[in-house]
């Protein structure tokens, strides 16, 4: 299943491409989730990140991220984070994957009904999270 969501930073794309190439212990979060009924659900994660692809106006860095416990019951997750400029001031970061539903065919039901929710809350979370710390 692909998930994505799009946040607009305002500062400009080279900036925000520095601090990305900067340690991700300053931008990634230590746990990913969602809000259910206001409630956080957060799970922490090990990320694994690709060689970045960087011109003077875009950015691509490949990355993945999966469970650190419990891992048979949480998907793994393969995308990337991208950044463009939308304007010379403002930056479009877009943070999308692709997952597979754990748990065979049970899994996949599960995943229709209730958890594609949950993937895409979890997408748009953290790509706000991450908005939020490069936007000082």
């Amino acid at each position: 299943m692909h998930v994505s969501h799009t946040v607009h930073i305002q500062r400009p794309v080279q900036d925000v491409s520095a601090a990305l190439f900067e340690s991700p212990s300053k931008w990634f979060p230590k746990s990913v989730g969602v809000h259910i009924a206001g409630v956080p659900v957060r799970k922490r994660v090990d990320i694994s990140l690709g060689d970045p692809v960087k011109t003077s106006t875009w950015a691509v860095i490949p990355i993945s991220w999966k469970a650190t416990s419990i891992q048979k019951l949480f998907p793994v997750m393969h995308g990337r984070l991208e950044v463009a400029p939308s304007s010379k001031d403002e930056t479009r970061l877009t943070v999308s994957g692709m997952y597979e539903a754990p748990l065979g065919r049970l899994g996949e039901e599960i995943d229709q009904a209730l958890m594609h929710n949950v993937a895409e809350g979890t997408v748009k979370e953290l790509a706000e999270s991450i908005a939020k710390k490069l936007s000082g």
